[in-house]
């Protein structure tokens, strides 16, 4: 309130200066001026002390409602960014926890796969041996089949050669008899 007086105090003294340097026929009637002036400065005086009067408190009001918001707001900002500071480190705990986890897993999956590996290799293995086992004992039969059927076939063509040459003094019960009898000697043989 002091400055808004000094001011007009400071205008009104440049005012009356500048007046009274003009002088002259044409001089503006100061008491005139200084009565304008003085009801002009009233009403001023006024209106500022009315201005103040109703809108001083609901202006207080809620410059202190402005910096009450403006507190809480900077409290929140401070207390989310703590939060937040403190989230960020639980995730950094929990993504170097889920780094280990994970790596747990890529080790536990190796062996797996090792071991998978192994038992594959493993079971290749039996069934290798077991179609070669199988493949010899097929041989072997094979092999005895043969025998058995070349044997038939050679007692067959010494049959025929022996009948060939033995002519037809043999019939067929004597034939069979001596069929036979060779059989059981190559089969006791074989």
């Amino acid at each position: 309130m002091k400055k808004v007086l000094t001011a007009l105090s400071i205008g009104l003294m440049s005012f009356a200066a500048h007046a009274s340097a003009e002088g002259g026929e044409h001089a503006p009637d100061m008491h005139a001026l200084w009565k304008n002036f003085g009801y002009r400065a009233v009403v001023f005086v006024l209106l500022v002390v009315i201005l103040v009067k109703v809108a001083k408190k609901p202006l207080l009001e809620f410059l202190d409602k402005r910096t009450a918001d403006i507190e809480k707001a900077i409290k929140d900002a401070q207390d989310a960014a703590e939060k937040a500071k403190a989230e960020l480190a639980e995730y950094e705990i929990k993504m170097k926890g889920f780094e280990k986890d994970l790596e747990t897993m890529k080790e536990n999956s190796l062996k797996a796969a090792e071991a998978e590996k192994a038992m594959i290799l493993e079971d290749a293995a039996k069934q290798a041996e077991k179609l070669k086992s199988f493949a010899e004992h097929l041989i072997d039969s094979e092999l005895k089949r043969a025998k058995v059927q070349l044997k038939k076939d050679a007692v067959m063509a010494a049959i025929s050669a022996a009948e060939a040459k033995i002519g037809k003094e043999l019939d067929a019960d004597k034939q069979k008899k001596l069929l036979d009898e060779y059989v059981k000697k190559i089969e006791v043989a074989g």
